[in-house]
């Protein structure tokens, strides 16, 4: 039986691939230090799906199969994450511990400084532990599209590529990171932080890229009725779920700028089943690598007309309605080429379930009736600006 070493466990995807894993004979022992909860209880919000408390969720979760639990902070006490390596010597570690959001990055020179620590210091612990405990074991971090310049004007490798300079050819390198925020530059800092362990030490990690996830479906949550979190206020919201609370709350849907920009998406299921594949197919010893992890690319024009479209058709509503607002990011949201490489997945078999659509009409099925939905009309709307 493989040990899987789930960072981040109480987490959105965290969650989800907690269902996957024990459900498919895994153990997993699972870290997490409730820091979601608390964020989005700070941005005056809360779940739109009701969500157990962790004490009830790891009942549940120990019914499955084999479950432990350490409540802890990667970036703390590096003692305490060195002696559950030492207790479980897992052969796999999934770090999903990260400060996730781009805007709550921005609030603030203490939240900026938070997201540094808790990324960069909680990636580089993992890195250590793994070295000096668990130098077999394989590493799977998210990381984010947000690492590229989504404009570049080129195709946007798998990480790493060739180019030909000055007459000669640079080969193995790094793709050029532009990140779009203080968090995406704290992930691409664990970029390199992973490439010099795998070099250096050894080490086999696999760095996702990951688009933008959406939804609140995996068949585990469905058989089990132990729904992971959907968020939608600014911070925590990504865009198909906070589109999705705004037409539940009969309220304009918010699209930035221009709204032609396009961004790489994947549902939450197809999200864990692409972390499954990266759990099944390991890399080798001192092998970096890394993949682009999305199935389609929207503009958030083209999201919005999707959300809408399926509540039109669903009476939902009867009508839904724009607003282009000026984007509270440093960032283009005109049409423009976008078009991120995505065969390694392909090769390992990957093939896509999900749909905005799909995903939508299971929420609002979710939702729709549930009065406390209200409270979150204020928190949907970005008040958080790069400037």
């Amino acid at each position: 039986m493989k040990t899987v070493l789930l960072c981040g466990v109480d987490g959105y995807i965290g969650h989800a691939l907690t269902l996957r894993l024990l459900t498919q004979g895994y153990k997993v022992v699972g870290i997490d230090d409730f820091s979601r909860r608390k964020a989005v209880k700070e941005m005056g919000s809360f779940s739109a799906t009701p969500i157990k408390e962790f004490h009830e969720k790891v009942k549940i979760f120990e019914s499955l199969g084999d479950f432990t639990f350490y409540k802890h902070s990667l970036h703390e006490a590096y003692d305490t994450l060195k002696e559950v390596f030492l207790l479980h010597k897992p052969s796999v570690v999934v770090n999903l511990a990260q400060q996730p959001s781009a805007p709550y990055s921005h609030k603030s020179r203490g939240h900026a400084e938070y997201t540094t620590i808790s990324n960069l210091i909680g990636t580089l612990n993992i890195l250590y532990a793994m070295r000096e405990v668990s130098p077999n074991a394989k590493l799977i971090q998210i990381g984010s599209m947000g690492e590229y310049n989504p404009a570049i004007g080129v195709e946007i490798p798998e990480g790493i590529f060739d180019f030909p300079y000055n007459g000669s050819v640079v080969r193995d390198a790094i793709f050029p990171r532009a990140p779009g925020s203080i968090y995406h530059a704290s992930k691409v800092a664990s970029t390199y932080y992973i490439d010099c362990a795998c070099k250096w030490w050894g080490l086999g990690a696999t760095d996702i890229m990951q688009g933008v996830v959406y939804g609140n479906w995996t068949p585990e949550i469905e058989e089990t009725k132990l729904h992971t979190r959907l968020d939608s206020d600014e911070a925590f919201g990504t865009v198909v779920n906070r589109f999705i609370v705004q037409v539940l709350l009969d309220i304009t849907l918010t699209i930035y700028g221009d709204g032609e920009h396009s961004r790489g998406f994947l549902s939450l299921n197809d999200s864990v089943s692409c972390l499954m594949l990266a759990i099944e197919n390991p890399p080798k010893y001192g092998e970096y690598r890394t993949w682009n992890q999305l199935d389609s690319i929207y503009s958030m024009k083209e999201v919005a007309n999707e959300v809408a479209d399926v509540a039109i058709k669903h009476g939902i509503t009867h009508r839904v309605y724009f607003e282009h607002i000026k984007s509270p990011r440093i960032e283009r949201t005109d049409d423009f080429s976008y078009k991120p490489i995505t065969r390694k997945l392909k090769e390992l078999g990957f093939k896509p379930t999900g749909s905005i659509k799909n995903e939508a009409l299971f929420i609002f099925k979710s939702l729709h009736l549930l009065p406390e939905l209200d409270r979150l009309r204020d928190v949907v709307i970005p008040k958080i600006k790069w400037r």
